[in-house]
């Protein structure tokens, strides 16, 4: 019998050095309203995906029919916004567009339909404000006109409609072109299969300088400020974003490695979603999603973009809890969410930080979709304890996936350094070493004390045990363990 066989008796399968996605749990899928809820399992059954993916897409999406239109107040002086940041991270070939193609598509059609419909008093708005800057600009000239009949007139110029073609959708785009899109839009919803946007905003056209500030303040819908030199200053009073991302998991570290994206806060304003793959497993006969299940999901786009978009007013409305949901929330955050902020959250807490304000914006967010599809106001109607529950739900679905990705791309080196070993011992072939070996193979370590932390690390998980040979201290390695460790 050799080594290996009588090891492998012995032997259990390690523990993972690294936080395990395959222990995360499954989405709640329960906790979204009916029309969403019906839309995500019919796109997970056509795509043969995981339904979280296409869950966190629709409501990101659907965050932006109510940015800048409804804020949830947890007490009046905390309220959160409904607009959410999602990041979906899975490898190549999961299918990932074809899950947000009919998510985004209705926001597609509503802007070009409400565009057709509003062609003509968009032109008419254009061409007023064309005459009255034409005609400041003569009178500007003049040395007849008086000062204050100038100012009347600018007056009168800010006080006519600055009528727009609308856009919704964005994807790729840069953080310049973002701030004339907003001061056009005032919110916008940036959806793509592709999460290059992240470099335009790392520095990609701007010599590596890193241009966070609008993504930030979009977040929450702070006033934002640009003066330009050639033009004049732009003000956006409220801008809002919604984003849903996709990428490969590689983007993630792309992410954690730039100090600005960690220190500036913005990687804490993300959920991340790792979808289970199905690759391997799936089916090309499958199910389309049902045409009457696509109708109500673009009745309920519309219904909530058009009042969005009608409105004449700027200002925000709050939702308030019922008394019973106000209470609970209170004591949700008292009890179990700041004592364990250093627990729960240990691996996170720049994430953990805004965990109670994502449990409100998805408070908001569900509340609103359930008043648009029982066709009431959502302001006529308190936000219930149920959907306080719904929202708590989904938000530890989030907490979890954000732990793992955090515990992903924050392994510390000791980590580093155990996972760096279990990969020269297993692509060497060994079965047993020791420590002179062991220290001459491993050739970053300097001394052998260097290495007992990530050799009790290594024990300590079951992927080595040290045992005592002719030349003193050795190590047995657990053939159960993976071939090779690929740090992230």
């Amino acid at each position: 019998m050799t080594l290996s066989e009588s090891s492998a008796i012995t032997w259990n399968v390690p523990k993972s050095l690294r936080n395990d996605k395959s222990s995360l749990p499954p989405f709640p899928i329960s906790c979204l309203p009916i029309v969403p809820n019906a839309l995500a399992v019919g796109i997970a059954e056509s795509t043969s995906t995981d339904v979280a993916m296409a869950a966190t897409a629709i409501l990101s999406a659907m965050s932006h029919c109510f940015s800048g239109v409804y804020r949830m107040e947890g007490k009046p002086d905390h309220t959160e916004p409904i607009a959410l940041y999602s990041l979906i991270l899975a490898e190549p070939s999961e299918r990932k567009s074809p899950v947000l193609k009919p998510v985004q598509e209705p926001f597609i059609t509503f802007a070009d339909d409400y565009n057709n419909a509003n062609r003509e008093q968009i032109y008419l708005s254009q061409e007023e404000r064309n005459k009255l800057s034409v005609e400041i600009e003569r009178m500007e000239k003049s040395e007849n006109i008086s000062a204050e009949e100038i100012a009347k007139k600018k007056a009168e110029l800010d006080e006519t409609p600055c009528n727009c073609f609308k856009r919704v959708c964005i994807d790729d785009v840069t953080p310049e072109a973002l701030v004339g899109l907003l001061q056009d839009n005032k919110s916008m919803l940036m959806i793509s299969a592709e999460a290059g946007v992240f470099k335009n905003f790392g520095g990609r056209y701007s010599n590596g300088v890193p241009n966070l500030d609008l993504m930030l303040k979009c977040w929450g819908g702070e006033s934002y400020q640009k003066d330009r030199c050639n033009a004049g200053p732009i003000y956006l009073k409220h801008p809002y974003l919604s984003i849903c991302l996709c990428g490969q998991p590689y983007i993630l570290g792309e992410l954690f490695e730039n100090r600005s994206f960690r220190s500036s806060g913005l990687i804490a304003r993300f959920v991340y979603n790792f979808p289970v793959s199905n690759i391997g497993k799936r089916k090309y006969n499958t199910r389309t999603v049902d045409e009457k299940i696509t109708e109500s999901y673009e009745t309920l786009v519309y219904s909530a973009l058009n009042y969005k978009y009608n409105r004449q007013s700027d200002e925000e409305i709050i939702l308030h809890f019922t008394s019973e949901a106000k209470t609970e929330f209170a004591k949700y955050y008292d009890t179990a969410i700041e004592p364990k902020l250093l627990i729960d959250f240990a691996e996170c807490q720049d994430w953990g930080g805004k965990y109670h304000g994502l449990i409100l914006r998805l408070c908001g967010l569900l509340h609103c979709i359930k008043s648009v599809q029982d066709n009431i106001p959502p302001e006529s109607r308190e936000v219930e304890l149920l959907t306080l529950g719904q929202a708590i739900d989904i938000a530890d679905y989030y907490k979890q996936q954000a732990r793992y990705a955090y515990g992903v791309m924050g392994a510390d080196s000791v980590t580093d350094d155990a996972e760096y070993i279990l990969n020269k011992l297993k692509a060497n072939g060994y079965e047993k070493i020791n420590n002179r070996e062991l220290l001459r193979m491993c050739r970053k370590f300097g001394k052998t004390q260097q290495m007992s932390e990530p050799l009790r690390l290594l024990t300590d998980n079951g992927y080595i045990r040290q045992i005592k040979d002719s030349n003193g201290i050795a190590y047995e390695i657990n053939p159960l363990s993976p071939t090779i460790i690929v740090s992230a």
